[in-house]
């Protein structure tokens, strides 16, 4: 290690790469197992937003097996300590790697946010306009991430001189450093506007409905755990300068890193929380652990020739997925919901019988 001193020699950010990951991705995984057991087993009612949770999760399995093979390789320490114990190679190999592993970063925040539009267009069915707004607003971020890691890979001509630093010094040319700096943070800033919009939206929906102050406020906090994974995404904006130091990014850009993790963690146990009412309800012994599946359609074609055209698509939405919403927080000792109609006057026009309930 000649002319590096010992204490710079020792400086590494491996460790807490790799404590930070696993746990994080540990309490991700227990979480979207648990979620699509509920899903698939239980409610046998897969829907788009699982699926896309599931492809999250293997994105986000990779970044995190990735990056740990990277830290065992070196990173995380100084460029110049990867440099005296393995030489040109070994530095090479680290950097190639690390830019793969940073698209992969890139798709494992980016991904589950289309889980999310997915959820919330299935639980609160919003109107044509808005299912569409959600999913321009998530897709959008999902194509500026994909620009992103095209920039990214384009910076240098040829490409390969983003890892063999030595085809500098034989004319290879690079853009300046700002040029992927600034649009990372210009990602970053409308992944996080994104995220705050995807958890303001349901808790203006839900503060709408019919429904006690206790339910509201406890489905606006599972819905609204989002605005937890804009607060990772503006940490993880202001990492992003750490890019500038291309002499030492092996360990400059190990932050970044992290609370790249973070945030894609953060994103999909927000979006798995709303989904997991049923195992509440089981931990708390008031469903079964057999797996089964509640039908109402046979309440639904009873209700079609009184509610009309119009409320049987709401109604029948609200069947399909009550499980999700109406079972998790505050089912009454009786076990039937509250009525879904406004008024008692609207409830005695819209059914003889006066009132419609979900019931357990």
């Amino acid at each position: 290690m000649a002319g590096l001193s010992p204490d710079y020699a020792s400086q590494t950010k491996g460790p807490r790469i790799i404590g930070v990951f696993w746990a994080f991705f540990s309490v991700s995984l227990v979480m979207v197992s648990a979620r699509l057991y509920i899903r698939a087993r239980m409610l046998k009612n897969m829907g788009l937003d699982d699926y896309i949770i599931a492809t999250a999760m293997v994105l986000l399995g990779s970044y995190t097996v990735v990056t740990t093979e990277l830290v065992v390789l070196g990173y995380g320490k100084h460029t110049a300590m990867i440099m005296e114990e393995g030489g040109a190679n070994l530095l090479e190999q680290v950097l190639l790697i690390n830019y793969i592993n940073f698209a992969l970063g890139i798709m494992s925040f980016t991904t589950p946010k289309l889980a999310i539009a997915a959820l919330l267009n299935r639980v609160l069915n919003p109107g044509a306009f808005h299912q569409v707004f959600l999913w321009v607003l998530t897709a959008a971020v999902f194509v500026t991430s994909s620009i992103c890691i095209i920039v990214l890979f384009t910076m240098c001509d040829p490409p390969q001189a983003l890892w063999k630093t030595q085809l500098l010094a034989e004319g290879a040319t690079c853009r300046p450093q700002r040029v992927l700096v600034n649009y990372a943070i210009f990602t970053g800033a409308m992944s996080a506007f994104v995220d705050l919009y995807l958890s303001i939206y349901p808790i203006a929906v839900l503060m709408s409905l019919q429904m006690t102050l206790k339910k509201k406020l406890a489905l606006c906090a599972v819905l609204g755990l989002g605005a937890i994974a804009c607060a990772m995404a503006i940490v993880k904006c202001n990492q992003l300068p750490g890019l500038y130091d291309t002499a030492d990014s092996t360990y400059a850009t190990a932050d970044l890193v992290i609370w790249t993790s973070i945030e894609s963690n953060i994103i999909i146990m927000a979006s798995c929380i709303p989904t997991l009412g049923p195992l509440y309800e089981m931990l708390r012994g008031k469903r079964s652990w057999s797996s089964h599946q509640r039908s109402y359609r046979s309440n639904g074609a009873k209700l079609n020739s009184s509610l009309g055209r119009p409320v049987k698509k709401r109604i029948n939405h609200l069947f399909k997925d009550d499980d999700l919403m109406n079972t998790t927080i505050g089912a009454t000792k009786q076990g039937s919901q509250e009525s879904i109609l406004n008024s008692e006057e609207a409830r005695n026009k819209a059914h003889p019988m006066g009132s419609i309930h979900t019931t357990d």
